[in-house]
């Protein structure tokens, strides 16, 4: 239990960080955004995967959509640098 809620407050405040990225104006790049939330995203999925009968599903959906915005976020970084 104590470890849930630990999960829980680590949520919350990488919640609130990543309002507060999305809040700045130097934030409007989706990639930005997505790196802010992308912590959020790290805590939840132990706690998504845990709903019963599409947890799992929902995690394995949510970290192929992770590593799909991790790869073309550096890609287009890349991009930017060249």
């Amino acid at each position: 239990m104590a470890t849930e809620e630990k999960m829980l407050t680590a949520l919350k405040s990488a919640s609130d960080k990543a309002i507060e990225a999305r809040s700045k104006k130097e934030a409007t790049d989706l990639c930005e955004y997505y790196k802010a939330l992308r912590p959020l995203l790290v805590i939840a999925l132990p706690l998504i995967e845990k709903i019963p009968v599409y947890g799992k599903k929902i995690g394995d959906i949510l970290r192929f959509l992770m590593t799909m915005a991790d790869k073309c976020c550096s890609t287009m970084l890349k991009a930017r640098r060249a």
